[in-house]
């Protein structure tokens, strides 16, 4: 993988850290005055964000060490 496709996986990482970063501060304002038990669906919404991370981060390093590589 080149290095700017590396450079832009990891911009894109980042994104989306900050966005779910953003995203517990945007739902308590949203639903500050509905009595909305919000923090309790918060680990659903951030599922999303954290295997597009993953998947990202994995395809920026490469292959990991526990693959088996072929003879």
């Amino acid at each position: 993988m080149k290095d700017s496709e590396k450079k832009n996986l990891l911009k894109w990482n980042t994104l989306l850290w900050i966005a779910a970063m953003a995203l517990p501060a945007f739902f308590s304002i949203a639903f500050a005055s509905t009595g909305f038990p919000w923090p309790l669906i918060l680990p659903l919404l951030l599922i999303g964000f954290m295997l597009a991370s993953n998947k990202m981060l994995a395809r920026a390093i490469g292959e990991s060490a526990d693959t088996p590589k072929p003879n």
